[in-house]
């Protein structure tokens, strides 16, 4: 009796080492293992995805399904699938501890009319067809994205981040610290915010812009609506404007410490007799639109094309 008790006590202590071995050994075993999981979702629901390295490509589609593939990377713990109401969540779980983990690249279907949020940090993110707002951001990957007509929004520290419109009027609203940023064929209100990356922006028709830079440069070509506010100003980054005719604004553009070039005509004046400064407020047109540019040691050139 007594050596069975011994008997079944090491049995049952071997189990639980070899389950404590089981759940050691099952994020690695997950790790660099093929993703292809699918689940339905509301056609105009929400979809957030977080991924830390590697890549995510999001593209919208006709199905009221999310669709997610790709391949963990080793090291990796798990990826988290799961929907909950409107809102469906693809997430890759990192170990707590770790000395190497490999970037995962995730490929994600989402309904086109879906509202996405993706957060990475070294991951690259790329947006296709996607008709939803869009809440977008990364630490050093790049973004890519289209615009459609709802709100867009990108936020990168060291990454370069490019937006195609398609020249439907949206509240766009771009932040990067070193990254490039350059918007096309984008329309409505257009806001953006950059220390040392440039700047550039190629607008359809827009109503309501605020751009802000401090070493880096502002490049904007576009047009005005009637009654469109335009707001520019760089510390020491140069500013290019040019609009397309017919222009119809008035026009208050100031620099410090820089020079100022003026298209249509008038020139800048001097601000004091005996400090640096020039000034440039004219009216062309009617002047139903309000435009505003100020640097302190870059230079102006403020022109229409």
């Amino acid at each position: 009796m007594k050596t069975r008790l011994l008997t079944d006590r090491a049995g049952s202590g071997t189990h639980r080492l070899l389950a404590v071995a089981l759940a050691a050994v099952a994020p690695a075993a997950l790790a660099g293992t093929p993703i292809n999981q699918r689940a339905a979702a509301d056609p105009a629901g929400q979809v957030e995805i977080s991924n830390i390295s590697g890549s995510v490509a999001v593209t919208g589609w006709d199905r009221n399904e999310v669709e997610v593939r790709g391949e963990l990377g080793d090291g990796t713990e798990k990826l988290e699938f799961s929907r909950t109401g409107q809102l469906t969540r693809v997430k890759v779980i990192m170990p707590k501890r770790s000395s190497h983990v490999e970037g995962t690249d995730l490929i994600v279907k989402v309904p086109a009319g879906s509202s996405i949020a993706v957060n990475t940090v070294s991951a690259d993110l790329n947006v296709r067809d996607v008709r939803g707002a869009q809440r977008l951001q990364s630490v050093s990957g790049d973004i890519q994205t289209g615009v459609a007509s709802e709100d867009l929004e990108c936020k990168t520290v060291s990454g370069n981040v490019r937006v195609t419109g398609s020249g439907q009027r949206s509240l766009t609203t771009v932040m990067t610290v070193s990254g490039d940023a350059a918007l096309e064929r984008v329309a409505g209100e257009v806001n953006g915010n950059t220390v040392s990356g440039d700047l550039t922006v190629s607008m359809g028709e827009t109503s309501r812009s605020r751009l802000r830079s401090t070493s880096g440069d502002l490049v904007v070509n576009g047009r005005l609506a009637d009654d469109a506010r335009l707001d520019f100003e760089s510390m020491s980054g140069d500013v290019r404007v040019a609009l397309a005719e017919p222009v119809s604004a008035e026009f208050d553009v100031s620099s410090f410490n820089g020079e100022i070039s003026n298209c249509f005509g008038p020139k800048p004046v001097r601000t004091d007799e005996y400090a640096p400064g020039t000034e440039l407020r004219f009216r062309q047109g009617a002047g139903g639109a309000r435009v505003r540019i100020k640097t302190f040691n870059g230079d102006v050139q403020l022109c229409n094309k």
